[in-house]
């Protein structure tokens, strides 16, 4: 019975809070929404307490902080999936015949700024560095270890492009 009107209270509540959201004006509904979100993590918290069930969100933190490590060393390839992402999605909204309105108008061509900034580089590189940053980029997406095909020909011909 207790549980059953908790249960009733918490859609009550859920339901008043959807109608006050969605009849708020546009510049208070972050706000509200901001305030809702943390009133119901807060409420959430206080019922896991007070129920002696919070032991999964130790796990959940756990797991979190194990795997923080692997995350922050996986953001080093956001610029390479951005830029695939990018040529991939202006490619797909194309109609037939058009040309791409992405940045690259010839595809077969890359100039010596989208290669730089491929390989991560100041424009004043010597052929040292260029050498270096291409070993480094290569090693992280190359096919033999688990990556992709078109960012290692991306790579490979930043490098051809800046050296020659």
């Amino acid at each position: 019975m207790a549980r059953t009107v908790i249960i009733l209270a918490i859609v009550t509540l859920g339901l008043l809070l959807w109608y006050k959201i969605s009849r708020a004006p546009a510049d208070k509904r972050k706000r509200l929404i901001f305030y809702s979100s943390a009133g119901v993590i807060i409420g959430a918290l206080f019922l896991l307490a007070a129920t002696g069930r919070m032991h999964w969100l130790y796990a959940v933190g756990g797991t979190i902080a194990a795997l923080m490590p692997r995350v922050i060393s996986a953001l080093r390839y956001l610029p390479l999936i951005n830029r695939v992402r990018q040529q991939f999605g202006s490619q797909g909204d194309r109609q037939p015949g058009q040309q791409s309105t992405g940045r690259r108008s010839n595809p077969g061509k890359m100039t010596a700024e989208e290669a730089r900034e491929i390989l991560g580089i100041k424009a004043g590189a010597s052929r040292e560095e260029i050498i270096k940053a291409h070993k480094r980029m290569i090693q992280r997406v190359h096919p033999d270890r688990g990556g992709s095909d078109y960012l290692a020909a991306q790579i490979n011909q930043a490098k051809d492009t800046l050296l020659g």
